[in-house]
């Protein structure tokens, strides 16, 4: 094998595709190579390439940690920093590895996000805000199932022992109040035009923590509500820098920043790029996934997203698996969630049943999913 002459800031090492989108995203921005490869590979290329500053290698199908992690000291200088990846989510499994000189390691789904901070946390750059919580952007088509899904993950959260603070920013058709049992309160509109008054002077403007307690409406244990009272004017478009504002001090406050709703595509942009993870949710239609396909064109490859896809009731105008998976250059949705009768039920008006099983365990991939595509 030829030795490369130059060295590369990053290298990395996936045993899959997933990983290996996940790295290439993570990495973006940075001096970085990455390629398909198991320890074998990944020993081979480093003992004869320039030695990197930062090394991710895969390790699955290796159920002997200390020896990968010895042999990979020997072909990596102490001071390049060798973060290992694997399925094996066992307290044991990393601490053999962390024992043996690994400078991390990283549990699968590996999520971009998740890789930003790992490099972060091993170059000793700044955090990229000043914040405690996440901030997770939901966007889809009308009628997709982002409610249902928004929803899902703030009870999940709540469940875990984690606070939520949702957000729905649909002045006219936001439905999240019917998901949660409750109806928001008063003043979200005049304290956004406040924050977006002080915002022009400063960057980080004061928030009055009694205006948020009283924009706050409780649902669940651990979950409250922001969202515009149905009885009030729809108001004119937020200003980004007011909502990012109305965001970053929800995000000291609760675990979770739950965001969907933006109806205007540029603030939506806005939000969606300056968020801890982004989730769009779409139908296996042209119209649902052509809109999927813009924006991730415009969020760009630094600025990954979770992709759900729903499935609709009838088939006239659904896409076929092959032209979805087509439409976005080869990759697949990393969640499919089936038509359930009981939803479609619910969503008419109609009395109706609990999901079904199939329904209820992809949604719980998808809340697992959801939750690790972000830094807690």
């Amino acid at each position: 094998m030829a030795a490369s002459s130059k060295a590369h800031y990053a290298r990395g090492f996936a045993a899959d595709a997933r990983t290996e989108r996940a790295l290439r995203a993570g990495l973006a921005g940075r001096d970085a190579k990455v390629q398909r490869g198991r320890l074998e590979i990944a020993l081979r290329t480093l003992a004869a390439e320039p030695a990197s500053s930062l090394v991710f290698v895969d390790l699955d199908g290796n159920s002997d940690p200390e020896t990968a992690a010895r042999r990979l000291t020997e072909v990596c200088p102490f001071e390049t920093a060798v973060v290992a990846i694997g399925s094996t989510d066992s307290a044991r499994f990393g601490h053999a590895l962390l024992q043996q000189g690994m400078a991390d390691y990283l549990v699968k789904p590996l999520s971009a996000a998740v890789v930003r901070e790992a490099v972060a946390a091993l170059s000793g750059e700044a955090p990229e805000h000043l914040y405690a919580g996440d901030v997770i952007a939901f966007a889809g088509s009308p009628g997709s199932g982002v409610s249902t899904l928004v929803a899902a993950v703030a009870h999940a959260a709540a469940a875990d022992g984690r606070t939520a603070s949702v957000v729905d920013l649909d002045p006219v058709c936001g439905k999240l109040s019917a998901r949660l049992g409750v109806e928001p309160g008063d003043g979200l509109r005049p304290l956004l035009a406040s924050i977006g008054a002080g915002a022009a002077d400063d960057p980080d403007p004061h928030i009055d923590p009694d205006r948020i307690d009283r924009i706050s409406t409780p649902a669940a244990s651990g979950i409250s509500l922001i969202a515009y009272p149905k009885a009030e004017a729809p108001p004119e478009s937020a200003d980004a820098a007011a909502l990012s504002a109305l965001f970053r001090h929800l995000a000291n406050r609760t675990h979770l920043v739950l965001a969907t709703g933006m109806p205007d595509p540029e603030t939506q942009l806005l939000l969606m790029r300056d968020a801890d993870a982004r989730v769009l949710v779409y139908e296996p239609t042209i119209a649902s996934v052509g809109a999927v396909v813009r924006r991730l064109a415009r969020l760009g490859p630094d600025r990954p997203a979770t992709l759900v896809q729903c499935s609709t009731r009838g088939r006239r105008y659904t896409l076929s698996s092959a032209h979805v998976r087509y439409a976005f250059g080869d990759r697949r949705p990393d969640v499919v969630l089936p038509f359930d009768p009981a939803l479609h039920a619910a969503a008419t008006g109609k009395p109706s049943g609990r999901p079904g099983k199939a329904y209820r365990k992809a949604l719980r991939q998808a809340i697992e999913l959801v939750g690790q595509d972000h830094r807690s």
